[in-house]
């Protein structure tokens, strides 16, 4: 890449919650690297995205919990900054969706469009819940998927094939609003984003890209589909107003106006300043897009479609760099209220984001699905990261400052080493243009495996090599410049270690023979994995004790009434209740069953509070086999129903504690 500019944009994550581990390292941390990585070769770069403040995920996540939608996508935007801070992933704007600047351009490039002759209207039927009589959005339609038959498809996408679909195609839709409610098709008319029109320019511009792997697969299989109209308006309440005439109470689709916040948000950067166009038009800038696969249609079609669509001359996507999924442990999806993966703020609270960014990249999906697991965060980080790179740098730096009084021996360095180190950085140049971080880290890995050898093969406490150990120093600086967007904390106390307080890529060529060094060691602390896994799984089971995120299925099959027969059912009374310290949704409850009083951790506080609780009849289930949560041991499940918050389940007049339930 021989751009001078370079503009890295990052999929934007929703604001009806927080990113999880994978959203974090197909998108965010991705962008952050390669950000960082140009920004030490000395090129002018730009990072931009933003917190997805619209559509139906966050207008029903606000419904839950009895606050604006507005309310809630601030108070998440606000969460998001912390988790990108906590993880060293620093933008030049992070924005929302929300800002005036994005609602303006939005409406602005829509007209554009529009008069340009790219949207079309049509009279349709559309998904509306009889029980919720609304309009449904796609993503809160499920049904089986007609390419694939996933049973699991939404309403805009099956994220089983990748297929980007309409409502009506699904078999069997159902509401998720509602817990699956009965879909019917309703007239509406909708405005949409002709693409059909625009194929022979989009096939043009996905061919001078020379697109591989799941970019090529995915973009390619909506192009041999047929390219079709697509809606760019919704029928909810919750979103930027449509600017057409005629289209009063409706709102942009999310998708639909929230990849042209990466235009929005760059042009709010500049605030006014007509530099933001060097960076969208002309041909000396180079784009890169950060995401997972299940957005890639949307960056290499739709979104391409929309900037061409206004004949404005905006210059479209170079490079997608578009990961697979980082699944949880057994290939599960990420689930927080159920209590399934790790999401940002967690695992702020029990790891250093410095090495939970050495940990992602390093495992970072690429050419296939990973799944999270405990054994490889002890390999990344204990193993790989601190016995290996560490270790190899710690052992030079400090032999440097013990044997020869903190002065790197004036001599030539070991040919062996620099034809070894320039090898690496060819590799790992190679991986980055590519767009595989991960096998770029591994390159730099791989080095540290040669130097451990090498140092014990060379023995320089034995042999006073100094060529020896003047190689092994350059190859330390060399691993840690290209350590830097990676893992920039402990890189950066390393090179000033080093004696480089600003280093850029041009500090390989660097020699350091005859200079001194500084003489703080740069150390970093083994994790204790089963300690931080303890901690998850507690937490993971005070989510798992709050409310859903979404709506579940209303059953969920039959079982034998052998197995209810099993269920030891009491009717209990609440003798005490307290807040669990540091947590947020967590009451500690002692329940009087007559012959025993048992302890209980419930994840009830959003739905009462304490004091309402003491003296409240409950049904409860006491034969669950007990768990510590948050170092409490609860003995007990209270039942509860869920819909408009919790309800716990009682009798509804006054039983003896210890009462039979069947």
């Amino acid at each position: 890449m021989d751009k001078p500019k370079v503009l890295v944009c990052s999929a934007w994550p929703y604001a009806s919650g927080v990113p999880h581990l994978g959203n974090l390292v197909s998108s965010l941390l991705s962008g952050d690297v390669f950000t960082r990585y140009y920004r030490l070769r000395g090129t002018d770069v730009l990072y931009v995205s933003g917190s997805d403040a619209h559509g139906t995920r966050v207008e029903y996540e606000a419904q839950q919990e009895g606050i604006t939608p507005a309310a809630l996508a601030e108070r998440n935007h606000r969460r998001i900054v912390e988790i990108l801070e906590g993880f060293g992933i620093e933008f030049d704007n992070y924005t929302t969706t929300e800002n005036e600047t994005h609602k303006r351009f939005v409406r602005d490039i829509y007209l554009q469009m529009e008069a340009n002759g790219y949207i079309c209207t049509k009279v349709e039927q559309r998904a509306y819940c009889r029980a919720c009589e609304k309009f449904l959005a796609d993503r809160f339609i499920t049904g089986t998927c007609p390419k694939c038959g996933s049973p699991d498809a939404l309403g805009n996408q099956c994220d089983n094939c990748g297929s980007i679909l309409e409502p009506e195609e699904l078999i069997e839709p159902r509401c998720n609003f509602c817990s699956g409610g009965e879909v019917e098709f309703r007239e509406t008319k909708h405005w949409y984003l002709d693409l059909a029109k625009l194929s022979d320019p989009l096939e043009a511009y996905v061919a001078s890209r020379g697109f591989q792997g799941n970019v090529h697969r995915y973009t390619q299989q909506m192009i041999d589909e047929g390219l079709r109209p697509r809606a760019m308006t919704r029928d909810i309440d919750w979103g930027i107003p449509a600017p057409f005439e005629g289209a009063e109470g409706k709102v942009f689709y999310v998708w639909g106006e929230a990849a042209l916040g990466y235009v929005s948000a760059v042009i709010e950067h500049f605030v006014g300043d007509e530099r933001w166009k060097d960076f969208w038009f002309g041909d000396d800038v180079h784009q890169i897009y950060t995401l997972g696969k299940d957005n890639i249609a949307f960056h290499t079609l739709i979104f391409p479609g929309q900037l061409i669509a206004s004949e404005q001359g905006y210059h479209l996507p170079d490079q997608i760099a578009a990961t697979e999924y980082l699944n949880w442990i057994g290939g599960g999806s990420f689930s927080k209220s159920r209590g399934v993966g790790l999401y940002g703020d967690d695992a702020l609270e029990v790891m250093d984001g410095e090495l939970w960014r050495f940990y992602m990249l390093y495992n970072r999906p690429e050419g296939r699905d990973t799944n999270f697991s405990w054994e490889e965060l002890e390999k990344a980080v204990n193993g790989v990261l601190i016995s290996n790179i560490a270790n190899l740098m710690n052992r030079v730096l400090s032999f440097v400052q013990t044997q020869y009084d903190r002065v790197v021996p004036d001599v030539t360095p070991d040919a062996e080493i620099a034809d070894r180190l320039r090898e690496g950085i060819g590799l790992y140049e190679r991986a980055v243009d590519e767009a595989l971080l991960g096998q770029a880290l591994r390159a730099v890995c791989d080095l540290a495996v040669f130097g451990n050898e090498y140092f014990q093969r060379k023995k320089p406490w034995e042999t006073s090599d100094g060529a020896a150990v003047a190689g092994a120093i350059e190859l330390v600086k060399g691993m840690a410049i290209l350590l830097l967007p990676y893992t920039p904390k402990f890189a950066a106390e390393i090179l000033a270690t080093l004696g480089f307080g600003d280093p850029t890529w041009d500090d390989l060529g660097v020699a350091l023979r005859g200079r001194s060094i500084g003489s703080d060691r740069v150390l970093l602390e083994r994790i204790d994995v089963d300690e931080i896994r303890e901690h998850v799984e507690n937490g993971q089971a005070e989510e798992g004790n709050g409310e859903d995120e979404e709506p579940t299925e209303t059953t969920k099959g039959t079982v034998p009434y052998s197995d209810f027969e099993k269920l030891d059912l009491r009717v209990g009374v609440i003798r005490s209740a307290e807040d669990v310290p540091g947590a947020d949704r967590l009451l500690h409850l002692s329940v009087d069953f007559g012959a025993e009083t048992r302890q209980c951790v419930a994840g009830i506080k959003g739905s009462y509070t304490a004091d309402a609780l003491v003296g409240k009849s409950v049904v409860a289930l006491l034969n669950l086999e007990p768990r510590t949560i948050r170092g409490l041991r609860s003995e007990c499940m209270l039942l509860a129903a869920q819909g408009d918050g919790l309800a716990i389940v009682g009798p509804d007049r006054p039983l003896e504690p210890g009462s039979p339930v069947s």
